[in-house]
């Protein structure tokens, strides 16, 4: 039995070798379709890439479209700015041309017119020097006509001194000082007689110096300070020229004890002052009045000797420097009296 089966076997048609074929067949078949899918995938992811470049390039070009247009209408409201501002300016220059127009013609007018008013103002100066100028010389006519009426009609006054000419002092003699237009008397024979009498007393000090310097007073607000000291001098005798040395008073000053001694010259010049009451002690035939006078003063001593002579007393003017004391000496010289 066995034996006819496989002989059977043997003889039918072999199903392996179909098997294979369809195996293959199916395997080329869904390698295929493997294939195919992987290309259709593959074409839809290009197909995909694609619709997404061409959309992204889509969107890409409408901005760089939309930025276009933004930056013209910019463009063009820049261009709109700048016309505008060209019309400003030009608005603006014609204007100024305008008003540089307007302040020419006003400087041309006031320069016009300051001319003129310089003009108007030198004829007016010029009108003004010329009235000056005869005004003054009517002045002066009028002064010469007014000189030549009190000329003719005033008489003509020749000052007269008793004594013109001036004579040295031999007798008596009282001292005034006149300085700073005020008159005080000078005790210049009170303070002489006490040095008379002090000065002798003194002489033992001239063993330890040359001389010596003393003073005496106050006297009626005076002081007298005085030098003695030896002095040589030559004597002509029967044998020769000799020479002695003696002991004298070599000079004094007076030295006010204040500032302002005396009263005012108007004061002084009154009936009852004082000056005129110490000249009541004083002959005028026999006395001369002595005023030591510095320069602030000279014209106080005109008046003062003018009425000194009205009361008959001879004046002599005896002239110091600003500040120099009232001094003397036994070689000074004596007072002249007019």
């Amino acid at each position: 039995m066995r034996h006819r089966g496989s002989r059977r076997n043997e003889e039918a048609p072999s199903y392996d070798s179909f098997l294979d074929i369809v195996a293959n067949l199916v395997g080329i078949m869904i390698i295929l379709v493997m294939v195919v899918g992987v290309r259709a995938k593959d074409a839809l992811v290009e197909a995909a890439v694609s619709s997404e470049s061409t959309t992204n390039a889509t969107d890409d070009s409408a901005g760089s479209k939309l930025a276009v247009e933004q930056l013209q209408t910019n463009i063009n409201e820049i261009q709109n700015k700048i016309e505008d501002v060209n019309d400003e300016t030009i608005i603006k220059y014609n204007y100024r041309g305008k008003l540089q127009t307007l302040v020419t013609t006003v400087e041309r007018e006031i320069d016009k017119r300051r001319h003129e008013l310089d003009e108007s103002a030198r004829r007016r100066f010029d009108m003004e020097v010329n009235l000056s100028a005869a005004h003054r010389e009517l002045d002066d006519l009028t002064q010469a006509r007014d000189h030549l009426e009190k000329k003719t009609q005033q008489p003509i006054v020749v000052e007269h001194l008793p004594t013109p000419l001036a004579k040295t002092v031999f007798g008596k003699e009282v001292h005034f000082r006149l300085v700073g237009g005020r008159l005080a008397y000078v005790p210049m024979d009170e303070l002489i007689n006490k040095l008379k009498d002090q000065w002798q007393q003194k002489v033992w000090k001239l063993k330890e110096s040359p001389e010596i310097t003393e003073t005496i007073g106050p006297v009626r607000g005076f002081r007298m300070q005085y030098t003695v000291g030896r002095i040589n001098f030559a004597v002509d005798s029967r044998i020769g020229t000799t020479h002695r040395q003696v002991v004298t008073v070599k000079g004094f000053e007076m030295i006010p004890v204040q500032e302002n001694l005396g009263q005012p010259l108007s004061l002084a010049l009154e009936e009852s002052s004082e000056f005129f009451g110490i000249l009541s002690n004083y002959d005028p035939q026999q006395t001369t009045v002595t005023v030591w006078t510095y320069p602030d003063s000279f014209d106080d001593f005109r008046v003062l000797k003018y009425k000194l002579l009205e009361r008959g007393y001879l004046t002599a003017g005896r002239p110091l420097p600003t500040g120099h004391p009232i001094s003397g000496s036994p070689t000074g010289s004596r007072s002249a009296a007019q």
